[in-house]
């Protein structure tokens, strides 16, 4: 690191080291034990909160913010922070697929997949991450198409964002079970997506009912009932088992050194129930044999019903 770097980042690091000291009631930091991960080290992952809102080529999190984001978690830890900004929801899934994260920081999709994966290598909900909104997941065509009913969307050129996401993936998927597909594309925001359709590149493609209006154009032919959750906070089970409570008091505590963006909610444990539901969405989806980028995909495999009474309006 450069002397103009340490420079820059001593001050947080000293006020971040005295809140560590001053934690408990005359708690030694030198009792204190490091969460580190199985390789010895921390490694966190960060997907941003807004999925699909962003662009090609946009960054994750300004550096400013990724040097602030790991020397909070490195004082929190006491353990060397390896932190990845993904722009990608796939990346993430692969990532947590193969545990390859010991604390993430995931929109509402991912933190349900996390939920999915097994006992052993699965994780748990610390903090909820994002804004309340009225995000749901729908599916849009041109105002001049002759598609009036999923049913209708057999054949169709379908645009997705990247496996993980619950608006732009999991849940569109799940409402178009039983149909083939001519193929399915991909991108990285809905705004990618909105202008592939307009371009006639695309037939039908996935939408978030949070976003702005998306003008005249456009048509709403699938709007999915369930309200979507805010993201969250996981740990992985390993270091759930370990003594991870002054770690999470310390992230806690220096809630307003975090990036704004996340949305991190200090001492309040997210809403499992609603993630637990849409999980259902993901379980089944993953289940499938999911479409390849451009190939034609038919739209099949075991579909569990969501119970009416479950569904959030």
């Amino acid at each position: 690191m450069s002397a103009a770097g340490f420079s820059a980042r001593g001050p947080l690091l000293a006020a971040l080291a005295m809140a560590l000291g001053l934690m408990g009631c005359g708690q030694q930091p030198s009792a204190r034990v490091s969460l580190c991960g199985p390789a010895g080290q921390l490694r966190v992952g960060f997907v941003g909160a807004e999925e699909g809102r962003g662009s090609t080529g946009a960054v994750v999190l300004p550096d400013q913010d990724i040097s602030r984001l790991r020397d909070l978690l490195t004082v929190a830890s006491q353990c060397e922070v390896m932190l990845e900004p993904v722009a990608s929801p796939e990346q993430a899934h692969q990532r947590l697929g193969a545990s390859e994260w010991d604390v993430a920081f995931l929109p509402p999709g991912l933190a349900a997949l996390a939920l999915e994966s097994s006992a052993n290598r699965g994780y748990s909900l610390l903090r909820p991450l994002g804004q309340r909104s009225q995000s749901r997941s729908q599916l849009l065509v041109r105002a001049g198409s002759d598609r009036r009913a999923v049913a209708d969307l057999k054949g169709a050129r379908l645009g997705l964002l990247p496996r993980g996401s619950l608006t732009g993936f999991y849940l569109p998927l799940y409402n178009l079970h039983g149909l083939s597909l001519q193929s399915v594309h991909y991108a990285l925001s809905y705004q990618e997506l909105l202008d592939q359709l307009r371009k006639g590149q695309l037939d039908v493609i996935a939408w978030d009912a949070a976003l702005p209006d998306p003008g005249g154009d456009v048509r709403v032919i699938v709007n999915d009932p369930n309200l979507i959750p805010v993201g969250a906070l996981v740990l992985s089970q390993p270091l759930v088992a370990a003594d991870h409570q002054p770690f999470l008091k310390l992230l806690d505590e220096s809630a307003a050194q975090l990036p704004p963006s996340l949305g991190y909610v200090a001492g309040v444990l997210p809403e499992a129930q609603p993630l637990q539901r849409l999980r259902t969405v993901v379980t089944n989806v993953e289940s499938w044999t999911l479409p390849l980028e451009g190939r034609p995909y038919a739209v099949y495999g075991r579909k569990q019903q969501l119970k009416d009474e479950g569904v959030m309006r």
